[in-house]
């Protein structure tokens, strides 16, 4: 008789500013089988005991009426974490704050602070992890950020610049990532409409920092996308998450081909093959009900976008897919 699947795995998700969300890693953590507990300015005393704690947040200055004690807060609930071998990650202020769990001194930068895209370096410890395997050693990612930490006891350093080392770090079980790939186009809109301070410390407006970097940010994608995927999914491992029923993506447009055919977009990301052709979907639309099909294929059409439309058979042409309808699967991820 087979086992029963195991149970999804919970992901608290702390935030500092609730109009942010978790971004692309939300739909990363969730196609790797764990549901979400996502909260603003609120860790809780059990979250020590959580399947996995994620804590977010930009790290230049600190939101108003954010008090530090929160922050402290959130350190001491990861050094409890981290003491019990027990998983989390840091993004963002969340990796400064795993740092200073860690034993780190981390305190507001000398060289200034740097918001945009960048490159950083991957560390031979770097070029060794998993989680790198098919990087190059230089790639462009996302900065908003201005503190520096010293050297992290215990940790694996895996990603510096020159003017910032530990950007990338893992320490036992966990890991803290500086920079910002949870942030896609629209995301960092919001951010530089919402931070004129922050943006005005690198002596542009929000205006400008958009016209300048909006256009690389949206060039870093495949490989932000990529690397949240590769984060869920050693999550996933550590915890035995990933049985039964995952998502996959939430349906934004439909094109509808000969017969029975739909594309459906935006689809999965591109540089993470979490599909294969042949492979059972269930989409489930907004009032619950629900439309079996068939991945027959991948739409990509010479675009290089950071996710490829899936091309599905349904199971009748009377099936209808409105925009808001989640793709799910029941069948293992192969990323």
């Amino acid at each position: 008789m087979n086992a029963p699947p195991p149970s999804p795995r919970n992901a608290v998700i702390l935030l500092h500013d609730e109009e942010d969300g978790p971004g692309q890693l939300g739909p990363a953590l969730r196609r790797s089988g764990f549901s979400l507990d996502v909260r603003t300015r609120e860790p809780h005393p059990e979250d020590t005991e959580a399947d996995l704690v994620v804590v977010m947040g930009k790290s230049l200055g600190h939101p108003e009426g954010e008090p530090p004690a929160l922050w402290e807060e959130e350190r001491r609930l990861l050094a409890r974490r981290l003491e019990a071998g027990r998983p989390s990650l840091g993004i963002g202020l969340g990796a400064r704050l795993l740092a200073a769990a860690a034993g780190a001194r981390v305190g507001p930068g000398e060289k200034g602070p740097v918001l945009g895209v960048h490159p950083v370096a991957l560390t031979m410890e770097g070029q060794a992890d998993p989680l790198f395997a098919g990087f190059e050693e230089f790639f462009d990612v996302l900065h908003w950020q201005g503190d520096a930490i010293e050297p992290i006891p215990g940790a694996q350093e895996l990603i510096s610049t020159a003017r910032y080392p530990h950007q990338a770090f893992r320490v036992g079980k966990s890991y803290g990532v500086r920079f910002h790939p949870e942030v896609d186009g629209a995301l960092f809109e919001r951010w530089a409409g919402r931070s004129q301070e922050d943006v005005g410390r690198v002596g542009l407006t929000a205006e400008e920092l958009l016209k300048r970097e909006g256009p690389r940010v949206v060039r870093v994608q495949q490989h932000a996308m990529l690397l949240l995927e590769r984060l869920a999914a050693f999550f996933a491992r550590q915890v035995g998450a990933g049985g039964g029923e995952r998502y996959l993506f939430t349906v934004d447009a439909i094109q509808r081909l000969a017969g029975r055919g739909v594309l459906l977009s935006p689809g999965i990301p591109r540089r993470a093959p979490i599909v294969r052709v042949g492979q059972t979907l269930s989409l489930k639309r907004p009032d619950g009900s629900r439309v079996e099909g068939t991945v027959r294929g991948m739409a990509s059409f010479g675009d290089t976008g950071s996710a490829i439309p899936l091309l599905v058979l349904l199971e009748s042409p009377d099936d209808e897919v409105p925009p808001g309808s989640e793709a799910l699967t029941s069948e293992p991820l192969t990323v």
